[in-house]
């Protein structure tokens, strides 16, 4: 009868061991899902604000100066919006909306001067949504703030 009880005890601590290691488990795996999926991001979005500043950058000067018939935006400029944010289309890092900014540096990219340089920003929250109450601790509800930022000089002939 000794050696039956001695069994259950085993058992008895095994799960109480258990029981403290697996919230420190949890939390382990719940980070490295989060910062994978927020490097994954990251690595898109670089991707994406590099290409986007590479047309720019070879545009023609001709293309560079096309104001649009409307007075808002240089048509090139909408279009490098638009391939940053086609690139990231796939992409769900939470309920605020990826952000492309682009920059002519020195000037505005107003169609009247050509640029030394172009920069692209994209910016997005990533929240997590698998582990949010848990990840809501540590984070914020916010998430965290992703930048991917690239400059490049203007080549374009």
């Amino acid at each position: 009868m000794r050696g039956h009880d001695r069994a259950a005890q085993q058992r008895g601590i095994a799960a109480l061991e258990m029981l403290l290691v697996l919230p420190l488990l949890l939390l382990v795996l719940a980070g490295l899902l989060y910062f994978g999926r927020y490097f994954s991001y990251y690595t898109a979005a670089q991707k994406a604000a590099h290409d986007a500043a590479r047309y720019l950058a070879t545009v023609s000067q001709r293309e560079m100066k096309t104001p649009s018939g409307s007075g808002a935006q240089v048509p090139v400029i909408q279009i490098a919006e638009a391939i940053g944010l086609q690139e990231l289309a796939g992409l769900n890092p939470g309920p605020i909306p990826i952000t492309v900014a682009i920059e002519c540096k020195p000037y505005v990219c107003s169609g009247l001067v050509i640029p030394a340089k172009v920069r692209v920003q994209i910016l997005m929250q990533v929240t997590d949504q698998l582990f949010a109450p848990l990840s809501y601790v540590f984070l914020g509800e916010g998430g965290q703030l992703l930048t991917a930022d690239v400059t490049m000089l203007y080549v374009g002939q």
